[in-house]
């Protein structure tokens, strides 16, 4: 749920069997808070992702989940949407342990992110080139399928926060369903293939490529030969939440590296304040 919408809102079926997670880096964020307010009053148990201890949040919430990604100096968030996704996770797993699923694996994966985030710092293939491409555009499109398109709303996001350029994300099947018309008009389309690929994704892929005169930027941790114009190479994780933390790492340098191209000011981008209770 959108906070903006869920406080705004006449939701009033209330289930006294279902937790609330409400996920906020500064704990005090007016929509969140606002929407921490509305269910309290209906005494359903609440849980908190924050970064910080003294907020409404952290203070308030039955049960609470701290970050401990020390403090968010810049406005988009990096380190602490990193650290929320990882936490959310933890929260999964722990879940799945109380229901006597077997997760020593995903237990013993955790130990390798660290080391998988390094070596996504060091060995990112292309990404001067993907820079050099985008930060020429003033708008172009961002795809990709099941969480890698959560993964494309947080690019979308973060590029438009820090540099401006009008970049939006669209599921990659729901794609073909009209939304690619727009490539009659746009130059370059980014698109996210990290992960072994299913059919249908790979003659979607096809589909876009054969179909239109767009310069593809595509995100993989593979060799694969897609045709496209800028193979922006990730190391290979071999698990996933290793996976979608390096690809998120990944996201946020492209967008530093954009916004630092263009001479913006990433620490404080023009417009862009918090909004806090």
């Amino acid at each position: 749920e959108h906070a903006s919408e869920f406080s705004n809102s006449k939701f009033s079926d209330y289930d006294v069997d279902t937790l609330y997670i409400f996920l906020s880096q500064s704990g005090n964020s007016k929509d969140v808070v606002e929407s921490l307010d509305k269910v309290v009053q209906r005494g359903v148990k609440t849980l908190c992702v924050t970064n910080n201890e003294e907020s409404n949040l952290y203070k308030r919430c039955d049960f609470k989940f701290l970050l401990n990604a020390g403090e968010e100096f810049a406005i988009a968030a990096t380190k602490t949407f990193s650290a929320t996704v990882f936490m959310l996770w933890i929260i999964a797993i722990k879940i799945a342990q109380n229901k006597h699923l077997d997760v020593a694996q995903e237990i013993k994966n955790i130990s390798s992110i660290s080391a998988s985030i390094e070596s996504t710092f060091d060995n990112i293939e292309n990404l001067d080139l993907a820079v050099n491409l985008l930060s020429k555009q003033k708008e172009f499109s961002i795809t990709g399928f099941a969480h890698q398109y959560a993964i494309s709303l947080e690019t979308a996001l973060k590029i438009k926060e820090t540099s401006y350029i009008n970049t939006s994300a669209y599921p990659l099947g729901e794609f073909i369903h009209g939304h690619f018309a727009i490539l009659n008009e746009s130059k370059v389309l980014l698109l996210f293939m990290v992960g072994k690929k299913s059919k249908f994704e790979l003659e979607i892929l096809n589909k876009i490529l054969s179909s239109y005169k767009v310069k593809t930027i595509i995100v993989s941790d593979n060799f694969i030969d897609y045709d496209c114009d800028i193979l922006l190479k990730i190391p290979t994780c071999q698990t996933k939440i290793a996976s979608i933390i390096c690809t998120i790492v990944m996201v946020q340098l492209l967008a530093l590296n954009i916004a630092k191209k263009l001479k913006r000011d990433v620490d404080n981008p023009k417009g862009l304040t918090k909004v806090v209770k």
